[in-house]
Formats: structure tokens, sequence, C-alpha cells
């Protein structure tokens, strides 16, 4: 999953049967006896995540599908490439800031064009492209399986939405919206909704496009919170089903799009006297380099900073949402005893000694084969969350919510990696229940959602260059 290459690696890579690829639209319901079909059930309903994508989209041993191998669109579906923006008037936005800080002298408020447009831009927006004969991929701000990146930013006012299009670095006004002038355009909004478009994703990895679109909206959330939150802006990160599907009726494409999250913007955050130690000064530039290395994850076997655990324990305390675990195998991190670490209070702590990586191939072993090359990271993270709980409290939607709090929880540490030179890969090539029973996940409460591998990137065959506007 990446932003950059990562993403040719987000589903779940080598791990067992290879399961048909679906059509776009659908999902399969849990087989019945030998020879019975499946029963196709629609990505657009009211609960586009059924019980059955825990055993189908997370402890299932799939392997690529053959049309993402092949590099071809799944049956049925639709070509590859990108849905149009819905057609409406324009706004262009103002060229995104190189540093990411609140506004000197005034508070912080999606009313200055700077504040707006640095929000969009450093959330989700284009900051490199590989330069090919196609132009392709563009990467944005947050990592998306294969480049497909089917998340969408939408800003809320009481009268009106716009669409945030990253290509053009412009906001859309979407059809229905006012567009009253005395509703102050989208320097007023007071939300920020994300949503998905499945079938975009779908194209490639068929039925397995669900959980790749809920692993990146989370992503996106953690990266919006982050932005403002740099930018002195206090924000709400929202799951809450009801709201979000209040805030987004009669505003989305009929039978097109599923709401993800949403983010209240609750005004600037009071002046303290020391600034907090995260986000850090220099989160705009690290966003822009931000990636996943090459298309094989075959990092130099160096050691990392001894700053990254320090960095990534700050980070993790600052997530928006509680309610995760992250185990972190460290093979090669500076000044640090290689073995099984836990972040639990604000700060990680060693829960096994010896180089952990026997425990790591034997997680992401699937089928006599290991998906990445572990022998040459530097740590790998494992980012798990109460599914018990939360299922026993919010049944399907458990699927979506837990999703969001993981996500957010990784984009950190893709950033984290990032600011000390490292490439951060998130892969579903891993096999959850062996994951869960060899880190000590509590047993039928516990679930992993993210394995995230680190390690200093070898030089690519691509050439990649920043995108200005």
């Amino acid at each position: 999953m990446t932003g950059g290459a990562a993403g040719r690696t987000g589903t779940a890579a080598g791990t067992g049967p290879t399961a048909p690829a679906g059509t776009a639209g659908t999902v399969p319901e849990p087989p019945g006896t030998p020879g019975t079909p499946s029963t196709a059930r629609s990505f657009a309903t009211e609960d586009p995540f059924p019980s059955s994508l825990w055993a189908d989209a997370v402890y299932s041993r799939r392997a690529i599908p053959p049309t993402l191998a092949a590099g071809h669109p799944a049956p049925g579906t639709a070509g590859a490439e990108p849905d149009p923006l819905p057609p409406g008037p324009r706004l262009p936005l103002a060229p995104p800031p190189l540093h990411l800080a609140p506004s000197p002298g005034s508070p912080a408020t999606l009313a200055d064009p700077a504040v707006l447009a640095a929000l969009l831009h450093y959330s989700y927006g284009l900051l490199q492209h590989d330069l090919t004969p196609g132009g392709w991929p563009l990467h944005r701000a947050v990592a998306s399986a294969r480049c497909r990146y089917p998340s969408e930013l939408t800003l809320l006012t009481p009268t009106a939405a716009f669409r945030f299009d990253p290509l053009h670095h412009q906001l859309v006004l979407l059809p229905g919206s006012s567009g009253d002038d005395r509703d102050g355009g989208p320097g007023t909004s007071r939300h920020v909704v994300i949503t998905s478009r499945f079938a975009r994703t779908a194209r490639l990895y068929g039925d397995y496009a669900p959980r790749l679109c809920a692993q990146e909206a989370g992503m996106l959330l953690g990266a919006v919170h982050l932005v403002a939150t740099a930018l002195g802006l206090r924000t709400r990160p929202g799951q809450d089903r009801e709201t979000l599907h209040d805030l987004c009726a009669n505003r989305l494409p009929a039978m097109a799009e599923h709401p993800m999250g949403y983010l209240e913007i609750l005004g600037p955050a009071a002046p303290t006297a020391d600034r907090a130690a995260w986000p850090p000064p220099d989160l705009a530039s690290v966003l822009r380099a931000r990636h996943s290395g090459a298309a094989l994850f075959d990092p130099e076997p160096v050691p990392a900073p001894r700053e990254l655990l320090t960095d990534l324990e700050t980070a993790l305390a600052a997530a928006p949402f509680t309610g995760f675990s992250c185990h972190l195998l460290v093979r090669r991190v500076a000044g640090t005893s290689p073995g099984h670490y836990v972040h639990g209070g604000g700060r990680l702590r060693q829960v096994h000694d010896g180089d952990p990586l026997p425990l790591l191939e034997r997680i992401g072993q699937t089928e006599g084969r290991v998906s990445m090359n572990f022998r040459s990271t530097s740590c790998t993270a494992y980012l798990a969350v109460r599914r018990g709980a939360t299922v026993a409290r919010h049944g399907t939607d458990a699927f979506r919510r837990l999703h969001l709090v993981a996500g957010a929880a990784a984009h950190l540490l893709c950033v984290v990696a990032a600011r000390h030179g490292l490439s951060a890969r998130v892969h579903n090539g891993y096999d959850a229940a062996s994951a869960e029973r060899l880190l000590g996940a509590a047993s039928g409460e516990e679930t992993v959602l993210f394995q995230v591998a680190v390690g200093t990137a070898r030089p690519g065959a691509a050439f990649r260059i920043p995108v200005v506007f």
C-alpha cells in the first residue's frame, strides 16, 4: 500500500489459494456446501462490511488475484482510468505553503486561503510522480494500494459540499449545493468527510477491495488530523455511523460512494508556551519526502537511528484514536536491543529480547513463501485493535470503525519513518491468526489489521520528481 510504490503490495500477497477476482461491486457471502455458488452482495448497501469480511479479507490466506499479477482489470469491471469528478463550478486553491505552521499573528482558520490549501494538499494532495511515458503513477500524501486512491475528501458547509480535486489543486462545488454567498464558501466548513469508491480499487483487487478501502480511509483520516494539528486547528475525528450518514445525505453521487469517516473542525487551538513535540516543525518536508520503497521491498540492512523509536513513542501517543496496540519487532535500531516491544502508556517497553527474525518469518510466511525481505528491515510494526468488544457493541460496523483506528496510527508510523529517511511499507501479506498468537494478543479480543515494515530503501529504477503547484 502506498502513496508511492508500496501500493503494489497492498493485498494479501502470497497468502494461500488464489481467490477468483470478483466483479466490481460485489463481495461473496461465506461459501455454503461444496459446489454451491456464493450469493453476491452489493457494495452500495447500508452494510458494505458484512461479517464475512473478517474471514474473507483479514483471516483468509488468499493470494494476489491473477488480474493484479497480470496488471489487468478484474473480469466484468471497467477500465482502470480514474473516475471523473462530478461537474460543477471550480474554485482554485492558493498555492500550498512550503511549511506547516499556524498563521503568524492570527488564529488558524480555514477562512485563511493558505491554511485551507495546506490542509488539503498535505492531507491528500499530489506530491510526487514517477517520470514515465504515461505519467503514472501519481503519488499522494497517503499510502494507497497500487495508487488506486479510492478515497474522496469533501468539505461541508451548511448549504454546500466542496470536493477536493488533487490533480488540479482545486475544489469542485458538488451538484445540489446552493453556493449561497452568505455561506462564506469552503472557508466556513465545519466538517471534512471521507468517502470511498470501492469500484476504483476492485478493478484490480476484486473482492479484496473493501479491506483496502477501509485501510486507506483510516490512514487518510489520520493524515487530515495530523496536518490540521500542525496548522494550529483543533479537530474531532468521528466514527459515528449515524452522524456520518447525516452529513453525507443527499450530497454524494447516488450508489457510487460509501461514507467512511469524518472530522469536525473546531477552530484554532489555544496557544501554548511550549509547542508539542508532535507534529514536528519539519512536517511539510517530511510529507513531501514520504514514500514506501520500490516495488520489491528489499531495504539496505543498516541500522535505523535511535530517534526513530523516540519519535514513534511521541507520535502514537498523539494518535487521534485510542483502542489500538502497536507491537514492534526490532532488528536494527542503533542503541536498541533486538526484540519484541509493545507501545503503551506513551512509551515502548520490551517484552521479549533476541532477534525477532524467526517470528517475522513465521508471521509473514504464507504458503511456503516469505512476502518481503524481513532479513534486511530495521523493524516491523503490527497494529492490533480490540475486535471483540467493538463487534459486541457495533456489530458489522466494527470493521469500518477499527480500520479507521488502526489506519490513523499506521499513517503516523509511515510519517515517523519518513522523518528519519526511511521507507515504511504497509503490506497485508501476513497470517493474522499467527500474528495474534505469536505476538501474545488477547485471544478472541484483539485482531491485527496492519503490518508495516520499516527500512532504508535501496535506489529504485523509477525516476520520481516532486509536484509543485
